[in-house]
């Protein structure tokens, strides 16, 4: 049940339909963006408008986000991981969404990132 609307949602989002995206959410939904900033309800849908912005960026310039499989847990909380890559397949950074569920919406969809420092990672690579 909760994934079919937590697919609905990614779905919307990808069809640029917000009406039906913001319709997923409960009447007091929040969603937590990466830095841990939460949006209300009212103002979920101008973040979801930028987000979707963002997706269409990544497009035009080759990115390509890589979702897996969704996950439904026993609490009714579902989870979406997903690794988005480069042009040229370079995994850029990795996330993982976590939907909370209630009455078959989504209560809180809150998201755990981890930015790929690959600079940093070379570094240490380099032999003394």
């Amino acid at each position: 049940m909760s994934k079919e609307v937590v697919s609905l949602f990614f779905q919307a989002s990808h069809d640029n339909d917000v009406e039906t995206a913001m319709s997923c959410f409960a009447e007091d939904g929040i969603w937590v963006d990466p830095t841990g900033k939460v949006y209300e309800r009212n103002e979920i849908k101008e973040y979801l408008v930028q987000q979707i912005g963002v997706l269409e960026d990544f497009h035009s310039q080759g990115v390509s986000v890589n979702y897996f499989d969704m996950v439904e847990a026993p609490d009714g909380r579902v989870y979406i991981g997903a690794s988005v890559k480069a042009a040229d397949g370079t995994e850029i950074r990795r996330f993982l969404d976590v939907f909370e569920m209630r009455d078959g919406k989504i209560a809180v969809k809150d998201v755990f990132g981890k930015q790929k420092l690959a600079a940093a990672l070379e570094h240490h690579h380099h032999h003394h």
